[in-house]
């Protein structure tokens, strides 16, 4: 395919994710190249993800599906619920033609993570973006995610209530240009780490670490939530500002 025909396809589609095509062929997403860039060096630069099979929720445009399989993932599935089922939306497409425009051996799947069971597969590791903010029962999400998670979950979330001690979570609501022309107005949640820490010592994730956002500091957050069966060597790569959570 020519850069010319590159680019009438890449301006076929609305892109929520900057994502780069080529030297000088970067999608018009929501969110900037470099954003995403600080997301992925601050979520993947602990993990060696060699030879791992990983799932990607929200995943929106593939991004950290894309950048798993680049650092040597064996297997990377990217899905979505929202973004990719809403009438008029069209990331799911825009997501296959970025796979095949790079090359990448990407599987993709429409799905719901609340209804993730075991059969549907076993990831070492699970990486969730925005899922507080755009479900109903974000708790329920993630006993799906701990379903299919054999070693790591990782989670970025919007948060609220920092200066509390206690485990809270409030209701947000804010418009995203997801769905047709108009966008949608999605409403979710928003905890703070007390609440984090909580839930996923109540999943059986043994050590939890989080950080700041590296980009929007404290107003998102960054989890990785290790279960009992992954490797103690994992934990040398979460340095600070990795901090261990407990209470």
């Amino acid at each position: 395919m020519s850069g010319t025909e590159l680019r009438a396809a890449l301006s076929a589609h609305r892109w929520l994710q900057s994502l780069r095509l080529g030297p000088d062929l970067v999608t018009e997403g929501l969110v900037p190249e470099a954003q995403l860039a600080a997301e992925e060096a601050a979520l993947l630069d602990p993990l060696n993800l060699t030879g791992a099979h990983v799932l990607e929720l929200g995943a929106a445009n593939g991004a950290f599906s894309f950048a798993m399989l680049r650092r040597g993932a064996a297997r990377a599935v990217a899905a979505d619920h929202l973004a990719w089922s809403l009438p008029g939306a069209d990331a799911l497409s825009a997501t296959q033609w970025a796979a095949h425009a790079l090359g990448a051996p990407l599987e993709t799947e429409t799905l719901d993570p609340r209804l993730l069971s075991p059969d549907f597969g076993s990831f070492h590791v699970v990486l969730a973006t925005a899922c507080f903010e755009q479900l109903f029962n974000p708790i329920k999400a993630l006993h799906g995610m701990r379903n299919v998670t054999s070693r790591v979950l990782l989670l970025e979330t919007m948060q609220d209530a920092l200066e509390d001690a206690r485990p809270i979570m409030t209701a947000q609501s804010r418009w995203l240009p997801i769905g047709g022309p108009e966008g949608s107005w999605i409403s979710g949640w928003a905890p703070n780490p007390p609440l984090m820490l909580h839930l996923l010592r109540n999943l059986g994730f043994n050590r939890i670490l989080y950080r700041d956002h590296p980009t929007l500091g404290p107003a998102r957050g960054l989890y990785a939530a290790l279960l009992p069966e992954a490797p103690d060597g994992v934990l040398a790569g979460f340095t600070p500002p990795w901090i261990h959570l407990a209470g």
